[in-house]
C-alpha cells in the first residue's frame, strides 16, 4: 500500500455540530496526497454516526474508536498510527482553507513548518487574526500543534509527545518541538480557522484553579527541558515564553475566581518563575517588539511585570479579569 504525504489527526469528542464542516474541509483540499485520522474518544453524541458516513464515502478517512482517554493520549496514540512522511493535527471544531495542505507542506527538508491562524465566530465574521513574521520569536507565538505541520521521524526520534494533562498538554508538545527542531520554515500565511467554542472543555475548566494542574505542567516542561539541555542555548526565549503562559493562564483562569484565590495562585506562579528563572524581570523580550504578538496581550503582558515589579500585580490580574 502507498504510504500518503500527510497524516492528518483529528481527535473528536462530542462534535456532532461541527466535525462534518472539519472533515469537509480537508476532504475538499487542493493537495490530495493525505490520509485522515480521526478518532472518536467516547462520545456520547451522535459523532461516531457521523464519522461512519464520512469514512464509508472517502477511504482517505481512517475511523477508531475508543473509550476516553483525553486529547493528549489520542494525538500520541494517532501518531503511532500515523502513516504519512509528514503529520498535522486539526481540531474537531476548526476547519482549513482549501489550500492550506499544500502551502504548509515541507519542500526543503524542514522539520517543522508554521502559519498564523484566523478566528471566526458562529456566523463566520472573522474577528481576529494572527499572521507571523520570521522571527526567533514567532515559533512561540501559537503554542498549539494546530498550523503547522511537522515531519513524522522528526518527531518519533525525539519521542516528542503531548502531556497527559487538563491544560497545556499542547505546549508541552509544541515548545519541546521547537526547541529540539534544527530546521523550522514561518509562513507569513493565514489558513487555519481556529473557532470559538463557548461550550469545549478548555473554555470551563481552565475557569477553576481547583480542576487545573497548572504546576505538572510547568515542571514537566521545565524538566524536560533542563534535561535535553535545551535550556541553556535557550535561556532568554524559554523564560521569557514560561513569564508569558504564566500571564495568560492568570488572565484568563482568574475571571471566576475569588480575589482571596487568584492572589494565593499568583503568588505560587510567581514563586515558581523566580526560582527557576531568577533574573526573569530582567528578560530582553520585555523590553523589544514581538512580531506577530497582538499588541494588547504585548501590553497586558508588560503592565503586569510592571506592576509586579512596583507591588501591585496582583490588581492587575483582577482588573482585567473582571473585563
Amino acid at each position: 500500500m502507498v504510504k500518503p504525504k500527510i497524516s492528518v489527526i483529528i481527535p473528536a469528542y462530542n462534535a456532532e455540530e461541527y466535525i462534518g464542516k472539519c472533515l469537509d474541509s480537508v476532504l475538499a483540499q487542493d493537495f490530495n496526497d493525505f490520509e485522515v485520522l480521526v478518532i472518536n474518544d467516547g462520545s456520547i453524541d451522535d459523532t461516531g454516526k457521523i464519522l461512519n458516513k464520512y469514512a464509508k464515502k472517502d477511504k482517505r478517512i481512517k475511523y477508531f474508536e475508543q473509550n476516553n482517554m483525553g486529547v493528549a493520549r489520542t494525538r500520541n496514540k494517532a501518531i503511532g498510527l500515523a502513516r504519512g512522511e509528514f503529520i498535522t493535527f486539526i481540531d474537531n471544531d476548526d476547519y482549513i482553507d482549501k489550500d492550506y495542505l499544500d502551502v504548509l507542506l515541507p519542500r526543503n527538508n524542514e522539520e517543522i513548518v508554521i502559519s498564523g491562524f484566523r478566528r471566526p465566530d458562529k456566523n463566520g465574521k472573522i474577528v481576529k487574526a494572527v499572521k507571523l513574521a520570521n522571527t526567533d520569536w514567532s515559533r512561540f507565538v501559537v503554542p498549539t500543534p494546530w498550523a503547522k505541520v511537522y515531519r513524522k521521524d522528526f518527531i518519533l526520534k525525539n519521542k516528542i509527545k503531548f502531556l497527559d494533562n487538563n491544560i497545556g498538554e499542547d505546549i508541552f508538545f509544541n515548545l519541546t518541538a521547537m526547541l529540539k527542531a534544527k530546521k523550522i520554515k514561518t509562513l507569513d500565511y493565514v489558513g487555519y480557522n481556529w473557532f470559538y467554542n463557548d461550550e469545549s472543555i478548555s473554555n470551563t475548566q481552565h475557569k477553576d484553579f481547583s480542576k487545573i494542574n497548572v504546576f505538572k505542567l510547568l515542571n514537566s516542561c521545565y524538566d524536560e527541558l533542563k534535561k535535553q539541555k535545551l535550556l541553556e542555548n535557550n535561556y532568554n526565549l524559554v523564560e521569557f515564553f514560561f513569564y508569558r503562559f504564566i500571564a495568560w493562564f492568570l488572565f484568563y483562569s482568574s475571571k471566576e475566581q475569588k480575589k482571596n484565590e487568584i492572589d494565593k495562585m499568583y503568588d505560587k506562579l510567581f514563586n515558581w518563575l523566580e526560582m527557576r528563572f531568577p533574573r526573569y524581570k530582567k528578560n530582553p523580550f520585555l523590553r523589544g517588539k514581538l512580531e506577530g504578538e497582538e499588541r494588547m496581550t504585548r501590553y497586558a503582558y508588560l503592565v503586569l511585570m510592571l506592576g509586579h515589579k512596583l507591588g501591585f500585580g496582583k490588581m492587575v490580574v483582577w482588573a482585567y479579569a473582571r473585563l
